[in-house]
């Protein structure tokens, strides 16, 4: 929901600083889990229409960043995409994008 609430992670550059405001505002001690899925709806839309990962328009570096961030490594990481037949590849991708 953060995407379409108007919180951007689509750069390297806009994924720390919503993090940061994040850590700001609410504390990241406090997360304690999150759902994953590409977003149908435009950047502040507050329309929560989930796509399969890549197909929308978060795109996949943020995934790659999210993966990478140590942050998350104790939280889980829920998958809520749209097309059930291709959750195995999008979790194997996911997974794939880890260094």
């Amino acid at each position: 929901h953060m995407f379409t609430a108007g919180y951007d992670i689509r750069t390297r550059e806009a994924y720390d600083a919503t993090w940061a405001e994040f850590d700001t505002i609410v504390g990241f001690k406090y997360l304690k889990g999150m759902h994953i899925n590409d977003s149908k709806p435009d950047l502040g839309s507050h329309v929560d229409r989930h796509d399969s990962l890549g197909k929308g328009k978060i795109g996949l570096d943020a995934f790659g960043f999210i993966m990478n961030d140590p942050r998350m490594d104790d939280i889980p990481l829920v998958l809520e995409t749209i097309d059930e037949t291709i959750w195995a590849q999008e979790i194997e991708l996911l997974y794939g994008m880890e260094k």
